[in-house]
């Protein structure tokens, strides 16, 4: 078995997992952090098919994915902050 191959299956099984803990969770933080998961899954995706392919556009496009999971994760966690503030000003 080579080295891709083992790589591809634990993304798949970590993205079935994921899917399963999808339908199970349904609180806001639980699905921001899927939702970082699911990011993070499809970075090693690219990377996997960067490694096969050795297009240089699919490490663009990996950057970009990491790039806006960052700034999603920031923007959820000031706006988490903002709200539990606001509630205990009332």
């Amino acid at each position: 078995m080579s080295l891709y191959t083992l790589l591809g299956t634990v993304l798949v099984f970590n993205l079935i997992v994921t899917a399963l803990f999808i339908l199970r969770n349904q609180t806001r933080s639980g699905k921001m952090l899927v939702t970082l998961l699911l990011s993070t899954t499809g970075v090693g995706v690219m990377f996997l098919l960067y490694g096969l392919t050795e297009q240089r556009a699919i490490l663009d496009v990996a950057l970009v994915i990491v790039l806006l999971s960052s700034v999603t994760a920031i923007v959820f966690a000031k706006r988490l902050r903002y709200q539990e503030g606001a509630e205990d000003a009332e």
